[in-house]
């Protein structure tokens, strides 16, 4: 069931999958407001929603012209949807209700092109508006969505999906015990039952914690990070937290969380121009970059990459892809694989030409190599996703630094096998040790291993397997085989790190 889960989200990217979330949960509580079993009023939440939205769109139009940069379509409408889900629903006939929402909606745009150092946003745009809206008119948020009882299984289902999707589930754990335990520390013992039943099931917790804290742009990205920016938030949205007589509040809360991540975060969005793409081997390309300023990552991390597209398909116009250079290298590297039929944001890659510009933001990922230069290492590689061990191998020969590494790299076919030269190369100058397995057709002469990468394999090419830290990259159904391979082999979960892939297309 959960392989079948994980193969149905990697055709879809964390946004689209977010916006249908939002989407639902509004259609669920219309149809419920129909039955007089939510507070929202149907006619109402069909307004304000259109209002919401109409005001985000033409917002985001206005600014992404004046600042000229392409923007995320889908967080448009994923930014308006959730707006409509926390701010009270009002009538046409409600000119202040009006206006708050509307003030509302273009606070959250315009913070995404205003709030922002080194090009890199601060806060996230809902949690800004609605403090804004609480402060400035005096109109707060009620997060009605999270005290509807009949919209929790909605809630739940869609929200699990969205933190499967981005794989932050321990984020999301730190942030509810964080909570939890804040309200039980503040509440008499006599009133526990009481108050876990209102957190867990009549506040906000949940959504606030499915629909934002995974918002990817303003939250921390390291895995220490991540769980305290979880906790930060978490044990701040707690409702008896206070400082004198002012109570926190969620959205409060996320901005002092945001505050942490900006803090802890790479910085910055980066303009990556065209200079050339190379074929690396059948149907995988690398697109090879200059860009206005050097980005400062570690070998093995990604980006968000965003391009403006004309005809947005249902895949979305930004995409999590590993930086194939190393830090050491002037360009930037991508390397990609193409398939039968892309997705439009794939398209419009295979139809740039040097000069045509990309952007990139939020330097992201811990599949790096550890601090330590004697731990030994292996790598398990599939197909495109060689692409973080060829930033590691490249940035390790380019300082000259051995270290012990076996690398298995599994590939359908022989002509699909990308960086082989830079692997020889490594061979010599660093002891890189790399072995190929190809599933289908001849390998000719070559010593190459003829079927997929199993335990059989692992147990002949790294004698010494108990002994080296795994590393597994490549799409997932690979991933999920080299990982039952390794517990076949009774390598422990702590010694096997996996790339983050959300998806493919």
């Amino acid at each position: 069931m959960k392989n079948a889960i994980d193969q149905i989200l990697n055709f879809i990217t964390m946004y689209r999958l977010t916006l249908y979330y939002v989407i639902a949960l509004l259609i669920a509580a219309f149809c419920a407001g129909l039955f007089k079993l939510v507070s929202a009023e149907p006619t109402a939440l069909f307004y304000s929603t259109g209002l919401i939205t109409l005001t985000c769109w033409l917002t985001n139009r206005a600014f992404a012209w004046a600042f000229k940069v392409p923007t995320n379509t889908e967080s448009i409408y994923i930014t308006a949807f959730i707006l409509a889900l926390i701010m009270p629903p009002v009538m046409a006939t409600n000119f202040i209700g009006n206006a708050v929402l509307i003030f509302a909606a273009v606070m959250a745009i315009a913070s995404k092109f205003i709030l922002v150092v080194g090009r890199k946003h601060i806060f996230n745009p809902v949690a800004l508006a609605v403090v804004a809206s609480a402060l400035v008119l005096d109109k707060p948020a009620t997060w009605w969505v999270g005290g509807n009882l009949p919209l929790l299984a909605f809630v739940l289902i869609g929200g699990l999906l969205v933190t499967r999707k981005v794989q932050r589930f321990d984020m999301l754990g730190a942030y509810l015990l964080a909570n939890i335990a804040a309200t039980l520390a503040t509440t008499a013992p006599a009133m526990y039952g009481t108050a876990l039943q209102e957190t867990l099931l009549y506040s906000p917790l949940l959504f606030a914690g499915f629909a934002m804290l995974t918002e990817p742009l303003t939250a921390a990205q390291g895995k220490i990070s991540r769980l305290i920016y979880g906790a930060i938030i978490g044990l701040l949205s707690s409702p008896n937290i206070h400082i004198g007589e002012f109570y926190l509040t969620p959205e409060i809360a996320f901005l002092v969380g945001n505050l942490y991540a900006f803090i802890v975060n790479p910085k910055g969005r980066f303009k990556f121009t065209l200079l050339r793409i190379e074929k690396a081997a059948t149907g995988c390309y690398d697109y090879v970059f200059q860009t206005d300023r050097k980005p400062n990552f570690q070998a093995g991390q990604y980006l968000d990459w965003t391009m403006d597209l004309p005809n947005v398909d249902t895949r979305g116009n930004r995409r999590p892809f590993t930086i194939a250079s190393a830090p050491s290298e002037n360009e930037i590297r991508l390397g990609l694989k193409f398939y039968a039929q892309p997705s439009s944001f794939k398209k419009q890659l295979l139809e740039m030409r040097p000069g045509d510009a990309i952007y990139g933001s939020q330097i992201s990922g811990d599949f790096t190599l550890p601090k330590n230069p004697n731990e030994k290492l292996a790598f398990l590689a599939g197909g495109i996703g060689v692409t973080p061990f060829r930033s590691m191998i490249e940035d390790l020969a380019n300082r000259r630094e051995n270290r012990s590494i076996v690398m298995l790299y599994g590939n359908n076919k022989m002509d699909e096998i990308a960086y082989s030269s830079l692997f020889q190369k490594a061979a010599n100058d660093i002891d890189l040790r790399t072995v190929y397995a190809v599933a289908e057709g001849d390998t000719g002469n070559y010593n190459i291993h003829k079927g997929f990468i199993n335990e059989t394999m692992i147990r002949r090419e790294i004698p010494d397997f108990m002994e080296r830290t795994f590393y597994i990259s490549g799409p997932r159904s690979m991933v999920l085989r080299f990982q039952e391979a390794l517990r076949k082999l009774g390598i422990s979960r702590s010694r096997i790190k996996v790339d983050y892939f959300p998806g493919f297309a």
